[in-house]
């Protein structure tokens, strides 16, 4: 024979597992999304570091570079910033000048360090 059960015992059961679920599924979703935003240093975080760049072999025979903020990376572009595509600067001599212009716009301030078309068109991009 069936034994029954106490049906506020069961309510009370199927009510504490709800919960316990629901307050896993927020807890999953809440890392989720913070794993996925994104967070800029602030603006003078960097401006008194030793900034330094390294022009690095990019897509197709290109050039991007990194920039070293007291030796440590902090910006790695392969590509040609604002333009479609995985090609970097075709000369090596562009992405120095590049990486000097992004240098210069981050010990002013600059963040993120965003580079106009018109800039690159100065550069020769």
């Amino acid at each position: 024979m069936r034994k029954q059960h106490d049906p506020s015992l069961v309510r009370s059961l199927i009510a504490a597992l709800l919960i316990a679920a629901s307050g896993s599924a927020f807890a999953q979703h809440q890392e989720a999304a913070s794993a996925t935003s994104v967070a800029f240093p602030a603006a003078n975080a960097h401006s008194e570091a030793k900034l330094t760049a390294r022009i690095i072999e990019a897509p197709n025979g290109t050039f991007g570079y990194e920039v070293l903020s007291d030796g440590a990376l902090f910006v790695r572009q392969t590509n040609v910033p604002g333009r479609p595509g995985n090609n970097g600067c075709p000369k090596r001599e562009q992405a120095e000048k590049l990486s000097a212009l992004v240098i210069e716009k981050i010990q002013r301030g600059e963040m993120p360090p965003t580079v106009s078309q018109n800039e690159l068109k100065a550069l020769g991009l």
